[in-house]
């Protein structure tokens, strides 16, 4: 695996060094910031470098750009070594909150009535344009505007959604509630190489056609015995009633349910389970846009399979993601039948030792 490592400057992703790692190791799941640790022999003026939410830690693992913001920095004078962790764009959206930048210098709630003057609504485009909207709003608050994030174009649809200034919703809260819903569409911040000597991020995600970030054709792996390949499963997830609650914005209750007979039917007990619907949804419809998502995915258990590929192997990094489809060939295992399998990749990682472990979840078919 050849992996290149470099420090770089969040706000205009001027890249600042290449640095080489003693150690490190990555890890990336779809709808989630990927998280970057590096281990550095230490020396003078490394610490310049790596001033937390101002310096961003980047890796190129074989073409597969990772990196984003640096968060806690240990130096340990007794092993005479600097660990470093950096996380995805993403992570600094949980610092910032569903606001237009007028808020900055004025009260929410003057007087102790909330002001609908800073309230966020947008209508009338696809839920990935929601989410593009709400990153639009944040980068112009200061701090934000020469923050590199290259946006895509609108997409007209029928989305609906409200955020109540104070509230103090997170934009990555409210990010993560729009993956959720039915149809809820993968939003991702890809680290992109904007010249030779900068970073940035391209906001990429799922449209109403086609909700999932995956690539038009499945790759295909057969994992050998040296492939180490792990199945694990995890029944929290099965049930057959699914409940949402929400109103808490609007000081009312609203509580929707929907059932699916189908795991009744084939001999299992009746299970509830709650939605991640947020409490402040104020729509039924949204409500039930959650359990039906819930349910869709609560018929088999929640499923993952996790084996190791070589990087200098087709397919190789830079041609897959998280959230790419699989064709995983299983021929003589102890444990699994003889067949071809459909999965989901749901998760990357790797370290200095050359190999990407790769995790795939069950695929529910269609979008």
């Amino acid at each position: 695996m050849v992996v290149s490592a470099f420090l770089f400057e969040t706000r205009g992703g001027q890249i600042i060094a290449e640095v080489e790692p003693a150690k490190f190791d990555w890890s990336v799941q779809a709808n989630t910031p990927e998280t970057l640790s590096a281990t550095f022999e230490p020396y003078r003026g490394l610490s310049n470098f790596l001033t937390p939410w101002k310096h961003s830690l980047a890796f190129d693992v074989d073409g597969l750009l990772l990196g984003g913001p640096i968060i806690p920095e240990d130096y340990d004078g007794d092993a005479h070594e600097v660990k470093v962790q950096a996380r995805g764009l993403g992570l600094m959206f949980e610092r910032a909150y569903v606001l237009p930048v007028s808020a900055l210098s004025a009260q929410l709630a003057p007087g102790g009535a909330p002001d609908p003057s800073f309230d966020t609504s947008i209508s009338g485009v696809e839920l990935g344009t929601v989410a593009k909207r709400l990153v639009q709003q944040q980068l112009a608050w200061p701090g934000w505007t020469d923050i590199p994030v290259m946006l895509p174009p609108d997409r007209a649809g029928t989305a609906t959604r409200t955020y109540t200034a104070v509230e103090l919703k997170s934009v990555w809260s409210a990010l993560s509630d729009l993956t959720g819903v039915e149809n809820g569409p993968d939003i991702r911040f890809r680290l992109t190489r904007t010249s030779p000597d900068t970073f940035g991020w391209t906001l990429e995600t799922g449209t109403a056609a086609q909700p999932r970030l995956q690539g038009e054709v499945p790759l295909v792996w057969e994992p050998d015995d040296t492939s180490g390949l792990q199945v694990r499963s995890d029944p929290q997830v099965m049930g057959s009633m699914s409940w949402s609650v929400g109103g808490r914005s609007t000081d009312n209750t609203l509580i929707r349910s929907m059932y699916d007979p189908d795991l009744v039917s084939r001999g299992f007990p009746l299970l509830h389970l709650k939605s991640d619907a947020s409490s402040s949804t104020v729509l039924e419809s949204t409500l039930d846009s959650w359990n039906v998502e819930t349910l869709r995915t609560a018929r088999v258990p929640a499923q993952f399979w996790s084996f190791k590929v070589q990087t200098d192997r087709s397919p190789f990094p830079f041609e897959y993601r998280e959230g790419d489809l699989a064709e995983i060939v299983v021929r003589g295992h102890e444990y699994l039948d003889d067949g071809t399998y459909t999965r989901r990749i749901v998760g990357l990682s790797g370290d200095e030792a050359g190999f990407i472990t790769v995790t795939c979840g069950v695929y529910y078919g269609g979008v």
